[in-house]
């Protein structure tokens, strides 16, 4: 059995596995944004790399590998939970903010009350439903949404 643990000031990863009950390595899947850096370095340069298959893609991706069994731990969105047929958290901490951020953004060449579609970051999921919420409740317009990566527009 090895017991992972990745300790950073901002970040803390865990998990026991028995690895000796696998015929594989364990399949970790993570995003490589600014925000996961200190996660990769810790996981990239920890005695357990040898023992791990590293997958790493864009949000929306790494929770769908998550949902079809393709790994079997990843820094998933939130959004992605209620979908799980099983999850576990394994730490206290997070990606997150108690203030203003900048991962949802609006950008338009008209006013917000005349827009008629809406693009969608296919990247993530989290992103998207804040937008939705933001539409909805705070700008109060209702837009056609359509995924940016099959849209006929581009």
């Amino acid at each position: 059995m090895i017991k992972i643990v990745i300790n950073l000031p901002t970040l803390n990863f865990a998990a026991k596995i028995k690895t000796n009950e696998l015929d594989r390595k364990i399949r970790v899947g993570a995003v490589s944004y600014l925000n996961t850096k200190p996660l990769l370095y810790g996981i990239q340069h920890s005695p357990i790399i040898d023992k791990i298959e590293l997958k790493i893609d864009y949000p929306s991706r790494i929770a769908a590998m998550l949902l079809n069994d393709e790994i079997d731990i990843g820094l998933v969105p939130v959004a992605i939970i209620p979908k799980l047929r099983e999850f576990h958290i394994n730490t206290d901490y997070c990606i997150g903010s108690d203030g203003e951020v900048a991962s949802v953004c609006l950008f338009s060449e008209v006013p917000i009350e005349k827009i008629e579609t809406v693009l969608l970051d296919y990247q993530s999921r989290t992103s998207v439903q804040l937008a939705k919420i933001l539409m909805k409740e705070y700008w109060k317009i209702n837009p056609v949404l359509e995924d940016a990566k099959s849209a006929k527009s581009l």
